[in-house]
């Protein structure tokens, strides 16, 4: 299940009281059944916060035996090494020592020595390089298919489409969808258009469109009327390979929203 929303959404608030750090003001919050706090639930989940919380002074192969110890039932050393996928050299030096990547990982992996079934997951790819990245999904597709529930937050519009089965869509403290990645993109879609400058007059002549932008060479716009707005387009000379065309979902939206207000 991912959670997404703008910056200020209530995204690590509902985290919070999912994990029973937090009370909620209104209402009840219950996992299977129980609070949060009660001690089958603490057992059985684990959280990745947003920053690596991992000691940098102890070497890796430490922290691995040191996490194994707390755990009656707990991951194997081959299984841990197959999560990982480190070196001997890598697990014998400090863990402040990896890269971002690595260090996120590291942390990650950690979270499963005690074999949760219900996973909290706090921006979790943040920092990974391309291929950490593709190893962590790889990794969350084999607990998907062991059964664990994985509850994730994330700022990557392709994670969220193409891992989550659930999406929560949360803005300014209330929850306006509880839908699938496939619903969210058979919506109506906009369409966001860009032409070479030289069309600049054409396209501000246009009824049907909005959020008109200029660069240098190009300009761009959105519609949800591409039928009408292509035939005045063709009308003024306009060829289809003039056009570049992206489709905008509420998803695309979102996202956007998001890095504007980040930058």
């Amino acid at each position: 299940m991912a959670l997404i929303g703008p910056n200020g959404a209530g995204k690590t608030t509902l985290m919070s009281c999912l994990l029973g750090d937090r009370k909620a003001t209104k209402g009840q919050v219950l996992l299977d059944g129980l609070a949060p706090q009660a001690q089958s639930n603490k057992e059985k989940m684990a959280v990745l916060p947003q920053e690596n919380a991992i000691p940098t002074d102890l070497k890796v192969k430490e922290l691995l035996r040191f996490f194994q110890a707390i755990y009656k039932d707990r991951l194997k050393d081959v299984e841990i090494d197959s999560l990982l996928c480190f070196s001997p050299e890598q697990k014998n030096q400090l863990a402040g020592k990896l890269s971002g990547g690595q260090k996120r990982l590291l942390a990650f992996v950690i979270c499963l020595i005690g074999k949760p079934k219900l996973l909290f997951l706090d921006e979790p790819t943040a920092g990974m390089d391309t291929s950490t990245r593709q190893r962590f999904w790889e990794i969350v597709h084999e607990l998907k298919e062991k059964g664990v529930t994985i509850f994730y937050t994330s700022h990557y519009i392709e994670e969220v489409e193409h891992t989550a089965e659930r999406i929560l869509v949360l803005h300014q403290g209330r929850l306006l969808r509880d839908t699938t990645p496939f619903a969210m993109r058979s919506e109506e879609q906009e369409k966001e258009v860009t032409l070479p400058i030289a069309f600049a007059a054409v396209v501000e002549s246009l009824a049907e469109i909005n959020e008109i932008s200029y660069k240098q060479d190009t300009v761009s716009f959105k519609t949800r009327a591409i039928e009408q707005v292509w035939a005045s387009l063709q009308e003024a000379g306009c060829r289809i390979s003039d056009l570049e065309v992206q489709n905008k979902t509420l998803l695309n939206s979102l996202f956007d929203k998001t890095r504007e207000e980040e930058s």
